[in-house]
């Protein structure tokens, strides 16, 4: 895969958590639902920004034809991800008002991975020569890669999610089940 195809693949992730995550409000849990795709939607755009940072933003900054658009692709970014904070901290419990501002919210998101399509793209697609093109595709799997681990460490020395501790939990079961069984000989081991 080059960059162009992991930037849309990333694209259509996005928008695929942005057009299930109505479908959310459905469910009887619909808030803690919600709650937890928007935190997957925050999560996924903040990766794809790292890798476009590391693949496309710094190498095109540089440029004098495409740095004012960069500056631009920044300040969106930054607006997108203040207005789903805020969406984050919505506390009421309206769907109808959370989906109004959901709705408002992903707009700008939309617009912003629009820029990425017809403009970020086209640009560095014409200023890069094949092994720039190379390059930003290492540096965005490098910088995906590498937020990816250190979110993994983060996790792994702080609070465990509900599914981690779960599996925790039946691995720690698990294991004592089997000491015990070895234990009183079942096993091959006679008492």
């Amino acid at each position: 895969m080059d960059v162009w195809q992991l930037i849309e693949r990333d694209h259509k992730n996005i928008g695929g958590l942005i057009r299930d995550i109505p479908y959310a409000l459905n469910d009887p849990r619909a808030v803690g639902s919600r709650e937890r795709m928007l935190a997957d939607l925050m999560d996924e755009l903040e990766l794809h920004e790292i890798a476009i940072e590391a693949s496309l933003y710094g190498p095109l900054s540089r440029e004098s034809q495409t740095r004012t658009l960069i500056e631009d692709l920044h300040r969106g970014h930054a607006e997108s991800r203040r207005q789903l904070r805020q969406l984050a901290r919505y506390r009421q419990r309206d769907r109808a008002g959370w989906l109004n501002t959901f709705e408002d919210v992903t707009f700008l998101v939309d617009q912003h991975l629009h820029r990425h399509v017809h403009e970020l793209i086209p640009a560095a697609q014409t200023l890069f020569s094949p092994e720039e093109a190379a390059a930003a595709t290492r540096a965005f799997v490098r910088a995906k890669t590498k937020a990816l681990q250190s979110r993994r460490r983060n996790a792994a020395g702080g609070v465990m999610s509900s599914e981690g501790a779960l599996v925790a939990t039946l691995a720690g079961v698990a294991a004592g089940l089997g000491y015990l069984v070895w234990h009183s000989g079942r096993f091959g081991r006679s008492s």
